[in-house]
């Protein structure tokens, strides 16, 4: 049986955030180790998303670097596998049509 690859997950995260309009960038910090591969950018706000193989698990430095991240409010989600990708992507649009309906409607003067 063969393993699905995390670079195979990483592509479908990236499928499907274009395919919804969302900016999906490669993060890459040379100075810190554990950062979130992902930033992604949605109409609702950014957020970071680690990418993992299925079944795979968080290094230590990941686990500590995403707590930090959350301490200072930031959005973390962690994806194994296309369904919770699929997941993913529902809270997203959830959240950002949520966002549109509270929002007031600027009006012109």
């Amino acid at each position: 049986m063969a393993r699905t690859r995390e670079s195979t997950i990483e592509d479908y995260l990236l499928s499907q955030c274009r395919a919804h309009g969302f900016l999906c960038l490669k993060f890459v910090s040379p100075a810190r180790g554990g950062v979130p591969d992902r930033i992604v950018v949605a109409p609702r706000g950014t957020v970071f998303v680690e990418v993992k193989r299925p079944g795979g698990q968080l290094r230590k430095l990941q686990q500590l670097t995403h707590a930090k991240l959350r301490r200072h409010g930031a959005e973390v989600h962690v994806v194994d596998d296309k369904p919770s990708i699929d997941v993913f992507i529902a809270h997203l649009l959830r959240t950002s049509s949520n966002q549109q309906r509270a929002a007031p409607c600027p009006t012109d003067t």
